[in-house]
Parts: C-alpha cells; sequence; structure tokens
C-alpha cells in the first residue's frame, strides 16, 4: 500500500484516487498505466509509446524515471520520438 500510494503521488493521481478510472483523461489514464508497471520494480519494463497523451508536465516526469531507472532497469521503448531517449539507449533497433 506504501509504494501505491508513494506512485500515485509521485504521477499526479493522488487526489484522484477515489475516482472511477472511467472519469480519468487519456493522460491520467496513461500516467494510471506507468504506475501500474512499475508498482512491482519489474527488471523489464516493456512500453509502447509511454509519451503518448502525456502533457509537458507528465512527459518531463517520465523522463525523469527513465532516467532515474535506466542504470538499474532494463527497458524496450516503442516510440515515434526516439531522439527523446537517446540519452539513456544503449542500443537502438529500427523497423520501417
Amino acid at each position: 500500500r506504501e509504494r501505491i500510494g508513494m506512485l500515485l503521488e509521485r504521477f499526479g493521481l493522488w487526489d484522484a484516487r477515489g475516482e472511477r478510472a472511467g472519469s480519468f483523461s487519456r493522460g491520467m489514464l496513461q500516467r494510471l498505466a506507468l504506475c501500474r508497471t512499475l508498482l512491482h520494480e519489474p527488471e523489464l519494463l516493456l512500453l509502447d509509446e509511454p509519451f503518448a497523451a502525456l502533457d509537458e508536465d507528465g512527459a518531463a516526469l517520465l523522463d525523469r524515471e527513465l532516467a532515474e531507472l535506466h542504470t538499474t532497469r532494463t527497458f524496450l521503448v516503442a516510440t515515434h520520438d526516439p531522439a527523446r531517449l537517446a540519452g539513456l539507449a544503449t542500443g537502438r533497433v529500427a523497423f520501417a
């Protein structure tokens, strides 16, 4: 429960914790999905367009989270903006 609260707070969802997810905006749903992804501290994260629907604050938050995690976790990210993650990449595969 403590970790859940910490993630909700970190991702700006603490005040919405009692609301139904069906009432969330797309950006809030994306933040919630990221919280769920990080909840159990997986060693491997598979992220498909994680910046989709995030506002500037949400995208900046995700940038910070990924920067923090890149030394201790492995993640594979599908994105239309590879330059955003270039500083964290140890490898890159592109498909046309």
